[in-house]
C-alpha cells in the first residue's frame, strides 16, 4: 500500500479528514504499532526483518579488555549471525558463547590464553566466539588486528520508522528504505491501518465504538502471522538439541 493510500485508509476507518487526524498523529501511532507488530511477525519468519551491518574492527589491547566491546545497533531485535576479520586477513564465522561457560576471569590475558582466531569446529572448540551482554557484543578470540569494516552483523531489526513525508508518496510502504533497513510487509498494511483506527478511537475523550471488523483485529492479526510461516517452501526444518556442556579447554 502506498503512503498516500495508507493515510487515506486510516482516515476512512476513523471517519475523519486530515484536519481532525493529521499526518503527524498517524505517524506517531503507526510507528508505535509497527514496533508492536515486529516481534510477533519475527516469530513466524525472522528473516523478513533481516539486515546486514558492518563495523570497523578495533585492535585488541593487552591492558584494556573493553577494546573487545562493540555497541549493538539501536534497532536490533535479535542477532542472527556474526562474521569478522580478526587477524587482519581472513573472514571467520563467530560462534556464540555464554559467559557462564568460560569459567575464568574475563580479561585479555585469560581470553587470549584460551581462544584462537579460527572457526569453532569439532576439532577446534576454542575458535573465535562472541557474547551479547548489556547491549554490546564482546569478541572472545586471540589477539585482534585492526581492520576496516571487519565486523559484519547479520541481525533482525525493527522495521524503519515512517515519516510524514512517507504519507505523501506514491511509493509502497513495504519497500525497504535502503540496504540496511527493512519495512513492514504489505500483508500487514490493512491491519496496521485498522490498529491505528482502534487506538485513535479508544483514546478520544469520549471513546468511539469500534466496528465489527475492528473488534476481530486480534484474531485477524494472528491469522496473518500464521500465514507467513515457512514463507520459503524450500527451507529445510531441522531440529537441534542444545549443548549443555561447558567450554572444554
Amino acid at each position: 500500500m502506498t503512503g498516500i493510500n495508507f493515510a487515506s485508509l486510516v482516515r476512512n476507518y476513523c471517519r475523519v479528514n486530515s484536519t481532525v487526524l493529521q499526518d503527524s498523529e498517524i505517524v506517531l501511532l503507526a510507528n508505535a504499532i509497527k514496533d508492536e507488530f515486529a516481534p510477533e511477525i519475527m516469530k513466524a519468519d525472522e528473516d523478513l526483518f533481516g539486515v546486514p551491518a558492518t563495523r570497523d574492527i578495533i585492535a585488541s589491547d593487552s591492558t584494556d579488555f573493553t577494546k573487545r566491546e562493540y555497541s549493538l545497533p539501536d534497532d536490533l531485535i535479535a542477532m542472527k549471525s556474526v562474521d569478522a576479520v580478526l587477524d587482519g586477513k581472513t573472514w571467520v564465522h563467530l560462534t556464540e558463547l555464554d559467559l557462564n561457560r568460560f569459567e575464568r576471569v574475563a580479561n585479555e590475558a585469560s581470553v587470549i590464553g584460551v581462544f584462537n582466531n579460527g572457526v569453532v569446529s569439532g576439532s577446534n572448540q576454542t575458535g573465535a566466539r562472541f557474547d551479547l551482554f548489556r547491549k554490546s557484543l564482546w569478541i572472545y578470540s586471540n589477539t585482534i588486528v585492526a581492520f576496516a569494516s571487519g565486523l559484519k552483523l547479520w541481525y533482525i531489526a525493527f522495521p524503519a520508522d515512517i515519516t510524514t513525508a512517507s504519507l505523501a508518496l506514491a511509493t509502497d510502504l513495504s519497500i525497504d528504505p535502503d540496504g540496511t533497513s527493512s519495512a513492514l510487509p504489505r500483508q500487514f498494511h490493512e491491519l496496521w491501518a485498522r490498529r491505528i483506527s482502534i487506538l485513535w478511537k479508544s483514546n478520544r475523550e469520549k471513546p468511539i465504538a469500534l466496528t465489527e471488523r475492528e473488534q476481530v483485529f486480534e484474531a485477524d492479526f494472528k491469522k496473518m502471522v500464521g500465514s507467513i510461516k515457512n514463507y520459503n517452501k524450500d527451507r529445510d526444518n531441522v531440529a537441534s538439541i542444545p549443548s549443555d556442556t561447558r567450554l572444554q579447554v
